[in-house]
């Protein structure tokens, strides 16, 4: 049979195919049809050239003067088996190119009606999460256990009534992003056999400018109490935390200017007393309170220099307190025993309560680099004080300095970071760190009306029950396996001047009689030895 009979047995695929499939056909499957089709003819067509004369034809060799050429070299070309075999692994190549290409197309019309991304879960040091598949809603899921130890060593009343084991903090919390647009955070704690809610809030934030927070959270007021419980250097925070209020109910406006350099927030509050946790107004009267953060290095080129925080707030706001209701606080030393507690009595006449403006200033600053850091504030508290006919403007202050050092890990406002976690495989051991504070306390000598002489009536405070000043030195060793869980010791000396009854001394009185009166003595030195076993995520 002659070659050309045999081509068109062949099973590739004709031009008028190809024109007749291409119209239905993509743009890459066209191209490599085409290029298979190129190939066959290609083929078909030098084995035409190459095939020998047909039969019956005579080549008539020129007639010429040289002399007769030499021999043809042996024909080496294809046979036409060779060539038919050369043309069907050409078809063949291109029928699998076109495979390939419908199972490119079959393959992106599948992932075109997949989703673009699947929901998303973690679970780490910072708690667990669930994320929806367009990154839009978000839930975490995150818990606090504090499981505290504290021993008196001195030989007074504290060291038989309040040596103990306790549950310090038991607090999940659930906090996430709705829509992209609006963050919430709510937080219960369960110490102590009670249930008190100490963050319930949402946080809209369109840019990162602006954001409106509205709920129960803590007010800007205190450096050291907006930092997280779990990242503090010491069990307990200074003694700052006497004059300003753990949580408060409002709303405020904040943000973040110029990627965080500056930081403010401004907003109005129902009015909470000095170290209050409350949920509800008992007035119309509210407060406002503002803050500014400034941190000069947080860009690029100046962060080699650290961290460095300045911070700065206040607050004002009236008060309007009853003798049943007095809305003054009472104040705690570093071991967490009460100090300070302003007089009551069953004669409304007799007790004071606060009246009028309240008044906070509190300026404060950080500086971490590498594993060093040094934290501090100062706070000014006036407030308005009436007992009786009488009002007194009573100013309170507290201030202290912290200074840290974390061996094998990174220092910071939101506390150590181990370079390395625990992993006993490795060799790797956590981080230690190391802490010394300074702090104090102390009230308005005005506060207790008879210092000068013992025989006067006390105006709001007793002195020989409620110091006029505690000051505190403490130290502390923390062992930070991971960020998840900490092992802690504290020791923390308070001493008092005044707080306790002395001996009998004689005095006048306010119409000038001589009288026998109890002189103040001061409160037996508190020296608090604590440990902590710490689980957060």
């Amino acid at each position: 049979m002659s070659s050309s009979s045999e081509h068109k047995k062949t099973k590739g695929p004709s031009v008028t195919d190809f024109l007749s499939s291409s119209r239905s056909s993509s743009p890459i499957r066209r191209v490599v049809q085409g290029l298979g089709i190129l190939a066959s003819l290609s083929v078909a067509g030098a084995a035409a050239a190459q095939a020998p004369a047909a039969p019956g034809t005579t080549e008539v060799p020129a007639v010429t003067d040289a002399p007769p050429p030499a021999p043809p070299p042996p024909d080496t070309r294809p046979s036409l088996i060779e060539l038919q075999n050369r043309i069907d692994a050409a078809e063949q190549a291109a029928r699998i190119a076109v495979r390939r290409v419908e199972i490119l197309e079959e393959q992106q019309a599948a992932k075109a009606k997949e989703p673009k991304e699947t929901p998303w879960f973690s679970a780490g040091e910072k708690g667990f999460s669930f994320r929806s598949s367009d990154g839009l809603y978000l839930l975490r899921i995150h818990g606090q256990l504090q499981i505290d130890t504290r021993w008196f060593l001195n030989d007074g009343a504290l060291s038989d009534k309040a040596d103990t084991f306790l549950i310090r903090r038991m607090r999940p919390s659930i906090d996430g992003t709705l829509f992209g647009l609006v963050d919430y955070k709510f937080t219960p704690d369960f110490a102590g056999g009670t249930a008190a809610v100490f963050d319930a809030y949402a946080d809209v934030h369109p840019f990162a400018w602006l954001r409106l927070r509205a709920g129960k959270f803590k007010t800007p007021l205190g450096l050291e109490r907006l930092q997280a419980d779990p990242d503090l250097v010491f069990m307990e925070r200074a003694l700052t935390q006497d004059l300003t209020p753990q949580r408060d109910v409002g709303a405020a406006l904040g943000g973040e200017i110029a990627g965080g350099i500056v930081t403010y927030s401004a907003g109005i509050y129902n009015g909470a007393a000095d170290a209050a946790n409350t949920d509800v107004d008992t007035n119309h009267a509210k407060d406002f309170v503002g803050r500014l953060l400034i941190q000069p290095f947080k860009t690029e080129s100046l962060s080699w220099l650290g961290t460095l925080g300045l911070h700065f707030a206040a607050s004002t706001g009236n008060r309007f307190g009853t003798p049943t209701a007095t809305l003054l606080p009472s104040y705690k030393s570093g071991g967490q025993n009460t100090i300070f507690n302003y007089v009551t009595t069953t004669d409304p006449a007799g007790t004071p309560f606060a009246h009028l403006r309240q008044s906070r200033i509190n300026p404060g600053l950080y500086y971490y680099i590498g594993g060093f850091g040094v934290l501090g504030e100062y706070v000014w508290d006036k407030q308005e004080v009436q007992k009786g006919n009488s009002t007194t403007t009573l100013v309170n202050q507290a201030a202290h300095a912290t200074a840290s050092f974390v061996i094998n890990g990174k220092n910071g406002y939101d506390g150590a970071t181990p370079n390395q976690v625990l992993d006993f495989s490795k060799g790797t051991w956590g981080a230690l760190e190391i802490g010394v504070r300074w702090n104090y306390l102390k009230a308005d000598d005005a506060t207790f009306g008879n210092l000068t002489n013992p025989g006067l009536p006390v105006f709001a405070a007793d002195i020989t029950k409620s110091p006029r000043k505690a000051q505190g030195f403490g130290g502390a060793i923390n062992y930070v396996p991971s960020r998840t869980f900490r092992l802690i010791v504290n020791f923390e000396q308070t001493r008092f001047t005044g707080g306790a009854a002395g001996a009998k001394v004689a005095a006048t009185d306010a119409t000038g009689a001589a009288v026998m009166v109890t002189s103040p003595a001061n409160r037996k030195t508190e020296n608090a030895l604590m440990g902590r076993v710490q689980v957060n995520f």
